[in-house]
């Protein structure tokens, strides 16, 4: 895992906090996972996955409180299970019971934030309950992006790849973006479509060895969110499931397909979450190799 990921804003302690945002952190841990039994409590060298998430975005908010036009910044984390909240309480970071009938993290971070009464242009900023090595770096790229974007609605993550493999895999979604950097679609299909290299159909790609086969730059949609708060009190209150949305899977094409415009901020560092036992297993290698440097770093300093 690159360590650009550790990454801090550029922070500026004068700041003039009447002309600031406040940005929430909210992080959805739904404990029930049809790969991973109970995830968000899955151990990760010693503490519970969603303990390390809350760690890292307790750190990434220092950090982003001494930047420029932020003001106060919150970390939340909106979970169905008392086990997983008081593990993030006992951090010091703030939590909320939801509803297990919910059916998106959006949806659950929504009924978290409702109750705190937010201002209608705060930030929130919905960050993956499996991903404990986020990128500080890309993260805050995108609420820059928000920062300087104030009529735009909503933003999100997307990672430049060339994999043939994950081209076609449709557990990997891909974006198609406008000249300025505005999402036009969301899909699990292969797209664009790269017809002069595949030809017309591409049935003798998709059924060869592509494990080591590089095509096009693609965008992969990573589920790291940034909505403006009255934008998700819209999405989640008001705007009906969508026909693409419900083709799809993908509940950012309800606000496609509303009109809305969603921002891209294209992510440095390639994404890592856990959803398999696999996954889980590589991230204990990675944190505890990171410890160690860390422990290294230490004795020699």
């Amino acid at each position: 895992m690159d360590e650009a990921s550790n990454s801090k804003p550029e922070t500026n302690t004068t700041t003039d906090n009447s002309h600031t945002t406040r940005i929430f952190l909210a992080i959805p841990a739904r404990l029930c996972s049809t790969r991973l039994p109970e995830k968000p409590l899955q151990d990760l060298c010693g503490k519970p996955m969603i303990s390390r998430v809350a760690e890292r975005a307790l750190k990434f908010a220092e950090d982003l409180q001494r930047a420029p036009q932020i003001g106060n910044v919150s970390v939340l984390v909106a979970t169905d299970d008392t086990r997983i909240a008081n593990a993030v309480k006992r951090l010091g970071a703030q939590a909320a019971i939801t509803s297990p009938e919910l059916r998106s993290g959006t949806d659950r971070i929504f009924a978290a934030l409702e109750p705190l009464h937010l201002n209608e242009d705060d930030l929130v900023i919905n960050i993956q309950g499996d991903e404990p090595f986020f990128s500080y770096e890309d993260v805050f790229a995108l609420i820059q992006k928000m920062l300087e974007s104030p009529t735009i609605p909503m933003g999100t993550l997307a990672f430049s790849r060339t994999s043939a493999a994950h081209f076609f895999r449709s557990s990997v979604v891909k974006v198609i973006a406008d000249a300025n950097m505005r999402a036009i679609y969301f899909t699990r299909a292969p797209a664009p479509w790269p017809r002069s290299l595949l030809g017309a159909s591409g049935n003798e790609w998709m059924k060869s060895d592509l494990t080591n086969t590089t095509i096009q730059p693609f965008l992969h949609h990573l589920g790291v969110y940034a909505y403006r708060w009255k934008a998700l009190r819209e999405f989640s209150r008001n705007l009906p499931q969508s026909h693409l949305e419900n083709l799809e899977g993908l509940e950012q094409l309800r606000a496609v397909e509303a009109g809305w415009h969603i921002i891209l901020a294209l992510a440095k560092e390639e994404p890592f979450g856990i959803d398999t036992p696999e996954d889980l297993a590589q991230a204990n290698q990675i944190m505890l190799q990171k410890q160690n440097i860390l422990h290294e770093k230490e004795k020699n300093s």
